[in-house]
């Protein structure tokens, strides 16, 4: 993985590292990687790489819980930058616009390198001289460095990070109580002092507001998608669920879930993907008889290649061009 990503934990459990930092994704996890980052191969877990030419998601890596109830929501978005979109969906953008700011990284190696470690683990209890002693430098040195170059004391950096993290888990149904005890704080009374210090407000400001997609917690809906695209070679689609009509001049094929189709290459295509439903690129020599997620997961982590989606100027040319293709039939 090259460049920024979104990284969803689908089912089991993954271990990823990104720069110095490592996390450990569980089913339901979202990861915002900045940069580049690999899996481990031992790792038990699916896990879609989320890539688009605009992410529109800027900032440290941080990962937010949204639970398997997102499974169809985040693979749905996985299909999007897999059949050419470019642009991340606005409503996933949403998830990681911080409602509380997240403190800067300290720029000395050595206090950023502290700071990563809270970044992984904003529970972690390490004290600021222990952390010292780790990295061979001394306590008032590490304070030092986080306050000029943060603006921040050590102490106030992690309360301000964990104070971050427990507003994006509290926004999405997480009780107080459980948040506390995530982010490493030793009671409520505790996250709730951290939160008027650097919010002005209590946690509960952050429990029950909206973020875009309707109730606190919930996935919105699939939308239907239309997409116009020509292949630089021979591809099939596979329907993951619902139903989709592929058209190509002269031939048109409804899909519902579980059929596949090939789409020759140098074809105008117009791909139309009914609300709720989901349907994957995979490579030629594919039986739909064994299709599964975790193939078309792994086949694209070896070569990912996105179909190339015509630009909106070229809509109506091909829209004319294919009306005259029969009605869909099932076949």
């Amino acid at each position: 993985m090259k460049s920024a990503s979104l990284l969803w934990c689908h089912s089991g459990v993954a271990t990823v590292h990104l720069d110095k930092m490592i996390f450990t994704l569980v089913a339901g996890d979202l990861l915002f990687a900045p940069e580049a980052a690999f899996i481990d191969d031992d790792s038990q877990g699916l896990v879609l790489d989320i890539c688009f030419e605009k992410l529109a998601i800027t900032g440290p890596a941080r990962r937010i819980h949204l639970g398997q109830t997102w499974n169809d929501r985040l693979t749905f978005e996985y299909s999007r930058s897999l059949l050419g979109k470019d642009t991340l969906s606005a409503d996933i953008v949403k998830l990681f616009t911080d409602r509380v700011p997240t403190p800067p990284l300290p720029s000395p190696r050595k206090a950023r390198a502290v700071a990563q470690v809270l970044v992984s683990n904003p529970a972690d209890q390490t004290s600021l001289d222990e952390f010292a002693v780790l990295h061979q430098i001394s306590g008032r040195t590490l304070q030092r460095q986080f306050l000029k170059s943060t603006g921040y004391t050590f102490s106030e950096w992690r309360a301000a990070q964990r104070v971050c993290v427990a507003a994006s888990l509290l926004a999405h149904d997480f009780s107080i109580s459980v948040v506390a005890n995530l982010v490493g704080f030793a009671a409520t009374s505790s996250l709730t002092r951290a939160f008027r210090r650097h919010t002005g407000a209590t946690p509960s400001a952050f429990t029950n507001g909206q973020i875009g997609m309707g109730t606190v917690g919930q996935p919105s809906l699939i939308p239907a998608t239309t997409t116009f695209a020509q292949l630089a070679q021979d591809q099939q689609l596979w329907i993951y669920s619902g139903t989709a009509t592929v058209t190509t001049p002269g031939y048109c094929r409804f899909l519902g879930q579980g059929d596949m189709v090939t789409i020759p290459a140098a074809t105008h295509t117009r791909i139309d993907i009914a609300a709720g439903s989901i349907a994957l690129p995979v490579p030629v020599g594919f039986d739909e008889r064994e299709m599964e997620l975790p193939r078309v997961v792994a086949a694209h982590n070896q070569h990912r290649k996105p179909l190339r989606v015509l630009e909106e100027s070229e809509w109506k040319q091909l829209s004319e061009e294919l009306l005259n293709t029969p009605v869909p039939v099932q076949i």
